[in-house]
């Protein structure tokens, strides 16, 4: 996300060859900049951040973040939607598939539901929008699909796809960006929806 909004921004963000996560971000140098020690953190000529969101908010610059506070507030409302309430969900649906937690049907299952309910709300708002705040694209847009883009990938095969018509025409426009190609590249699309791999979460 941060890199695709430094694209929009003509930001040049540069990513320190050294760093080695719970080594550096552990050592007194860092934390003297980054007290809570979060990665990912960035460091400017105005100061030092360390959170996803606002770093990509800094970088994108105005455009990204909205012509006026209304604007603003509406981007920001998107944003905190993607990050509490898509990305949980799509991590419960998504974790068994790459090892990364138990096949607890039950947690699977309530993911499901939420990111239907997600799903089946934005594809409604969606209806008669081209984008998600506005007639650009915003820090909306990008939050969103970029959190979306493993579930197109991954579990929304074309069945699923096609019961959410507008947000998917709407994520198709997002992911062929040329700001967001030059980062990401192409997106796949899911075939056939990935299942939880025993053999993977027993590696891990």
């Amino acid at each position: 996300l941060i890199q695709i909004s430094a694209q929009y921004g003509a930001s040049v963000v540069k990513v320190e060859p050294g760093f080695e996560f719970g080594a550096t971000d552990k050592s007194d140098d860092f934390t003297a900049k980054f007290p809570f020690g979060q990665v990912p953190a960035f460091e400017c000529a105005a100061g030092c951040l360390n959170d996803t969101m606002a770093i990509a908010s800094y970088v994108g610059g105005s455009t990204l973040r909205g012509a006026d506070e209304f604007t603003r507030a509406q981007i920001t409302q998107f944003m905190n939607m993607a990050e509490n309430k898509l990305f949980p969900a799509a991590c419960q649906v998504l974790y068994p598939c790459w090892g990364l937690m138990p096949n607890n049907k039950n947690v699977v299952a309530k993911g499901h539901e939420q990111l239907k309910c997600f799903m089946t709300s934005l594809n409604k708002f969606l209806e008669t929008r081209t984008y998600l705040v506005g007639e650009y694209v915003t820090l909306a847009d990008l939050t969103t699909a970029v959190y979306m883009r493993d579930l197109y990938s991954l579990m929304f095969d074309e069945a699923t796809r096609n019961t959410y018509v507008n947000v998917t025409r709407w994520f198709d426009t997002i992911m062929h960006q040329d700001e967001v190609v030059r980062i990401l590249g192409e997106t796949s699309l899911c075939v056939k929806p990935a299942q939880f791999d025993a053999k993977l979460f027993t590696q891990n």
